[in-house]
Formats: structure tokens, C-alpha cells, sequence
């Protein structure tokens, strides 16, 4: 089985400190459209740069919030160079410690286990 990358956010992120999440995540600025988007992310949050694959887009609203959600996907096996104000941790991990970790009540970012459950991730 593939391994997934996981970030961790920092302890002093004002929503989500120490939740896991798919590896980078952030806004749009003006002028970008969503690929350089999040190329630029991948390049501030953990140092690397790679091409990526669209995989396609959501719509997540809960409580807190509501995103659009452009995804995409890359293949990168490190090493990465975090910036320790937005990312805590990088690490690798399988389907099912993923899947344990949901059920245990690890600490995840709301919009991971939204597109986890749908599979996309797994394409």
C-alpha cells in the first residue's frame, strides 16, 4: 500500500494546533490560480517542490467554516524543510494506521476525515 504524508500543524496554529492533515493546505493570493496555489504552499509550509495532480475539487461547510477544496496529489519521499510557525510534524503513514488513528480519536483537521471517507485520496 502507498504511504500518505501527513502534516501536523504547529502548537501555536490559532485553530488546529497539533491536528493532522493531508500535507499542505492555505489560501489563494491574488494573481494565483489554484495549482500555483498550491505549489507555492507546498514550497512555505514544507520546503519541497514537485508536480502535482489534480484530483478534483469539494465543498466542505461545517460550523467554522466553508471551503472550496482544490485537490491535488504528488509523489515526494522527502527530505522536507518545515516551517515550524505553520507545520509541527511530516510523517508517513499507512490506509489502516490512518483509518486507526480516525477511530481513536486522533486529533484531525475537520476537513481530512470529510475527504478521507469519500476515498479520494485513493484514486
Amino acid at each position: 500500500a502507498d504511504p500518505n504524508t501527513l502534516t501536523q500543524y504547529s502548537r501555536g496554529d490559532s485553530k488546529y494546533p497539533l491536528h493532522w492533515d493531508f500535507s499542505v493546505a492555505g489560501g489563494i493570493e491574488k494573481g494565483e490560480n489554484y495549482k500555483e496555489a498550491a505549489i507555492r504552499e507546498l514550497k512555505e509550509e514544507i520546503g519541497i517542490e514537485s508536480n502535482l495532480e489534480y484530483i478534483g475539487e469539494e465543498f466542505y461547510k461545517d460550523e467554522l467554516c466553508t471551503d472550496q477544496l482544490y485537490i491535488y496529489k504528488t509523489n515526494y519521499d522527502g527530505p522536507f524543510v518545515l516551517d515550524p510557525n505553520e507545520v509541527e510534524e511530516v510523517k508517513f503513514f499507512s490506509k489502516d494506521e490512518i483509518e486507526e488513528m480516525l477511530k481513536s480519536g486522533e486529533k484531525f483537521h475537520p476537513e481530512f476525515p470529510f475527504i478521507w471517507n469519500k476515498g479520494i485520496i485513493f484514486k
